[in-house]
């Protein structure tokens, strides 16, 4: 993926690290970055989050905010972005928090999903609403939107 190469060469100039907390990408991301030579030297790793209880016990993600927002909510993308920038202690975070299908979630539709960007001093989001995507292509394109996401961030 050549704009993981670019995020790569990012940070690497720029002296930075990055983790991640994926739900919905189900770790495609850290597959996609680790397919490329030199990526420990700026990803310390990630969190496969999939189930809730996983997202409160192992990431810190409060049980109040899945409680009242839902996982697939912009505010569990920050809070999941948060609490995993404060455990790894990297300069970014990427979170991702979706619904995949075929079954809708929460009642909240399939092809929803969440982004977050976090900085120790800052965040930024996106929402993404797709549909008629296979649950590939939608985690490819959740990667795609991610990769947009960062360089917005620190742009």
């Amino acid at each position: 993926m050549e704009t993981m190469q670019k995020l790569i060469n990012y940070l690497k100039l720029n002296n930075k690290t990055i983790s991640t907390c994926e739900s919905f990408t189900g770790g495609m991301f850290a597959n996609e970055i680790t397919n490329i030579s030199g990526a420990s030297e700026v990803f310390v790793g990630s969190f496969i989050s999939y189930q809730n209880s996983f997202k409160q016990n192992i990431v810190g993600v409060d049980e109040r905010i899945i409680k009242k927002y839902g996982v697939v909510s912009e505010e569990c993308a920050i809070e999941m972005a948060q609490k995993t920038l404060k455990q790894t202690r990297t300069d970014f975070t990427i979170s991702f928090t979706g619904n995949a299908g075929p079954n809708a979630l929460e009642e909240k539709e399939i092809g929803l999903a969440y982004i977050c960007i976090c900085s120790k001093n800052a965040y930024k989001t996106v929402k993404i609403n797709t549909t008629k995507l296979t649950r590939i292509e939608f985690k490819k394109n959740g990667l795609k939107e991610a990769l947009n996401l960062f360089f917005d961030f620190v742009n």
